[in-house]
């Protein structure tokens, strides 16, 4: 297994299925802090709080979904979905005042050892945006290759400057 420690590979093999957490941590220009959670219920932050705690920053417990669309031609890695618990209006609000895409990072880490990020996918865009009273959910993308000079219309110099 590719990019795990090798305490996660020995985890995944255990007897006793060891807990993992997922970090989900939303950045976009109009937030002056990134908006981060975790799927972990565990009463792990200060003041016994849901949450989990990692690499300095705090992950509070917000009950959210991720689902993966399968790879295209079109969406070579396939689109995502995240739905979180709309119980903090900063998502709506950023969502709606941001200039450019927000983006989303996402990372798997055991519980036991939160400050290791076992794996993670960083960056992704976050999309078409839904929210009602219950949910916030937008569509993410990992990686737009729209934007790569291997798949452009045309080349010029200023975009591939190697193939000339």
């Amino acid at each position: 297994m590719p990019d795990v420690t090798a305490a996660m590979v020995e985890a995944l093999w255990a007897s006793e299925v060891e807990p993992l957490a997922q970090l989900v941590e939303i950045s976009a220009d109009s937030l002056v802090d990134p908006i981060r959670v975790s799927d972990c219920p565990d009463r792990l932050l200060s003041g016994l709080r849901q949450g989990i705690a990692s690499n300095g920053e705090e992950y509070p417990y917000l009950p959210f979904r991720l689902t993966w669309a399968g790879a295209s031609e079109d969406q070579p890695f396939g689109t995502g979905k995240v739905a979180i618990a709309n119980v903090d209006s900063r998502i709506e609000g950023a969502m709606e005042a941001a200039v450019e895409p927000p983006t989303i990072s996402l990372r798997l880490v055991r519980v036991a050892a939160p400050d290791v990020v076992e794996t993670a996918i960083e960056g992704a865009t976050l999309g078409q945006s839904d929210f009602n009273d219950v949910e916030a959910s937008a569509v993410l993308r990992p990686k737009d290759f729209d934007l790569e000079p291997a798949c452009a219309v045309s080349y010029t110099p200023s975009t591939t400057p190697g193939q000339f």
